[in-house]
C-alpha cells in the first residue's frame, strides 16, 4: 500500500524552511496550494480543504537559475531547475516528513553549485584505464571533459551491444563539477583551459584520450571503438587545444 504524505503538514515544514532561506538571502515566493480547480493558493493555517498538491519557487541573483518544488501526496516531488537554456527536471518518491526536509535541504545545496548547460554524450562505455573495468559517461560540455562513472549493468550492456553506436547531439543537463568529483574517485573533471598536452589514439575495440595538465596531473580515458568519441573530440578539442593536441 502506497504511504500518503500529509500535505498540510509538509507544507507548515515547507513554511518553516522558507523562513531560514529568507534569512539567507534567498528570493523565495510563498508556499502554494494547488487545489483541484487548479488554482495556487498561499497556505494558511487549517484549510478548508485539503490540497492536492504543494509548490514553491525558489531564486537568488547568484544561481542563474529558478528552482521549483512541489509534492504530491502520493509523495512524488517534483524537481525543475530553470535557467535561459532550458529546464533540469527530476521526480523522486518521498515517503515520510524527515525525508520531504532532507530533499528540500539537498535541492537547495544542490541549486548553489548547479549550471545548466548544454552537454555532447560522448560514450557510455568511458573508463580511466585498463584496470578501471566499470563503464561510465563521458560528456563534452563548452569548456571541459567529465566522466561519471556508471554501474555494472551499464558494463553489461556495452559489452554485448558491439554496433556502431551515435548518441543525440547537444542536449540540457544540470551540473555541478563538485557533486561530479565526490560521487566518485574514478569521476573526472578536464578543463579545457589546464591541459598541457593530449593524445588521441583509435583501436581496434578500445579508443581513448591521454591528458597532461598544466599541473603535470595525467588522466586516462578509454572507450569502445563503436562509440563516436574520437570523432567528436578531434573536431572540438583541434580549435581548442592546437598544437597541444595529437589527433
Amino acid at each position: 500500500m502506497t504511504e500518503r504524505i500529509e500535505l498540510h503538514l509538509a507544507g507548515a515544514r515547507l513554511n518553516l524552511r522558507r523562513e531560514r532561506w529568507l534569512a539567507e538571502g534567498l528570493d523565495v515566493s510563498p508556499v502554494l496550494c494547488r487545489h483541484e480547480t487548479g488554482v495556487h493558493t498561499p497556505t494558511e493555517p487549517g484549510p478548508a480543504t485539503a490540497p492536492d498538491r504543494l509548490a514553491v519557487l525558489i531564486t537568488h541573483p547568484d544561481w542563474g537559475l529558478a528552482l521549483s518544488v512541489e509534492l504530491q501526496p502520493d509523495g512524488t516531488a517534483g524537481l525543475a531547475y530553470h535557467a535561459t537554456l532550458g529546464s533540469v527536471e527530476n521526480h523522486v518518491r518521498v515517503h515520510s516528513l524527515e525525508a520531504w526536509e532532507a530533499l528540500l535541504d539537498d535541492a537547495v545545496r544542490r541549486a548553489r553549485g548547479l549550471r545548466v548547460q548544454h552537454a555532447h554524450l560522448l560514450a557510455t562505455s568511458c573508463t580511466t584505464g585498463w584496470l578501471d573495468w566499470v563503464h561510465g559517461e563521458l560528456w563534452l560540455l563548452p569548456d571541459s571533459l567529465v566522466r561519471v562513472r556508471g554501474g555494472f549493468v551499464d558494463t553489461v550492456v556495452n559489452s554485448i551491444i558491439p554496433d556502431e553506436r551515435e548518441h543525440t547531439a547537444t542536449t540540457v543537463i544540470g551540473y555541478d563539477p563538485t557533486a561530479v568529483l565526490e560521487g566518485h574517485h574514478t569521476n573526472k573533471v578536464i578543463p579545457f583551459d589546464g591541459i598541457a598536452h593530449a593524445r588521441l589514439h583509435r583501436g581496434l575495440t578500445t579508443s581513448g584520450l591521454a591528458v597532461t595538465m598544466t599541473d603535470g596531473t595525467r588522466h586516462k580515458l578509454l572507450w569502445l571503438s563503436s562509440e563516436p568519441a574520437r570523432r567528436v573530440l578531434t573536431d572540438r578539442l583541434l580549435p581548442v587545444l592546437g598544437s597541444r593536441l595529437t589527433p
